[in-house]
């Protein structure tokens, strides 16, 4: 990728990002500048800190369904009417099989189940398929068990994974989109998990109908409990939640591929030295303006989502190499 130069203008936020000297304020103005400003200052913030290249990952999911909690995003939740399938944990035998269809592409691979929490019998059968992962792939293994106490917390560390737990939006907001458990919940988790010395990974939606300000609130957030990636996604909304109904009657404004971007960059500027990766929704959302989030981001979700189809991997390949990025 070619060197981008700045103008003055754009070369004082990035210095001040760059130096961590941006406050709240001065976020929320940056909503005003040109998206082709911010592009250029995100992808010089990028080349800073984790240079051309763009971490693959890739998700399974593990456990699908009958949710009990009530997120109105969500198709896995039983308080929404999303035709979905629905199973158990899968075998560690399926697990080990879905990772490795992916090994070839992509640098980690998570397990996800549905779900606010997982049992100890299921715990159990998760470690095993950790450690199979581990032993029979190159994958870095990653996991979101939902809210996980301590003990479970410290099994994790032995084995090396990194933890991932979205905070979703701001804690302002959360209570729009959720009410059967609590942001605070979640913050508990990612303290825990960080006092212990856990990796974690954690981030949002972006199209629920929030404010700029919420998602600034969320990166401010983020930074505050250091968390060492951050996942960040684009609502595609599912027939059958709550919020597909809000938005096709017209109370919630569904995110363009404009606003999209610039959340992405202004993540990246109050974030610069955290991997900011793209996950659920880009196909839908940004479509073929896709190509321009990679000057913000180091890393890309690739493959099948939980209940929705990703990109061809191919097109991703393909996608990261024309615009001069390795992986």
């Amino acid at each position: 990728m070619k060197e981008i130069k700045l103008n003055s203008d754009s070369l004082e936020i990035y210095e001040k990002s760059a130096s961590e000297k941006l406050n709240k304020n001065d976020l929320i103005e940056l909503w005003n500048l040109d998206l082709n400003d911010l592009l250029d200052i995100s992808y010089n913030l990028k080349k800073l800190f984790n240079k051309d290249k763009i971490d693959l990952c890739s998700i399974m999911n593990a456990k699908s369904g009958i949710c009990p909690e009530n997120c109105i995003f969500c198709s896995q939740s039983k308080h929404n009417r999303s035709k979905i399938e629905t199973y158990g944990l899968k075998s560690k035998e399926e697990i080990l099989k879905n990772a490795k269809s992916v090994e070839k592409y992509s640098n980690r691979f998570s397990i996800v189940v549905s779900g606010k929490t997982v049992t100890d019998l299921e715990f159990e059968n998760i470690i095993e398929s950790i450690e199979e992962i581990q032993n029979k792939t190159k994958l870095k293994v990653c996991v979101s068990l939902g809210l996980l106490n301590k003990d479970k917390l410290k099994a994790l560390k032995e084995k090396n994974v990194r933890i991932h737990n979205n905070l979703e939006t701001s804690e302002n907001y959360f209570k729009n989109i959720c009410t059967s458990h609590d942001y605070s919940e979640k913050v508990k988790v990612i303290l825990e998990a960080k006092k212990i010395g856990l990796e974690m990974c954690s981030g949002g939606i972006f199209g629920m109908g929030e404010s700029i300000e919420d998602r600034i609130d969320l990166f401010m957030e983020l930074k505050k409990l250091d968390v060492d990636s951050v996942a960040l996604n684009l609502l595609n909304p599912i027939y059958g939640t709550k919020i597909h109904d809000r938005i096709y009657s017209g109370n919630i404004s569904p995110i363009n591929s404009t606003d999209a971007l610039k959340s992405i960059c202004i993540a990246r500027i109050a974030l610069p030295n955290r991997v900011i990766r793209l996950c659920g929704g880009r196909e839908h959302v940004l479509k073929d303006m896709q190509k321009y989030s990679l000057l913000a981001l180091d890393g890309l979700m690739i493959g099948n989502y939980l209940t929705t189809n990703g990109q061809n991997i191919q097109s991703d390949l393909k996608m990261i190499e024309e615009m001069g990025f390795e992986r």
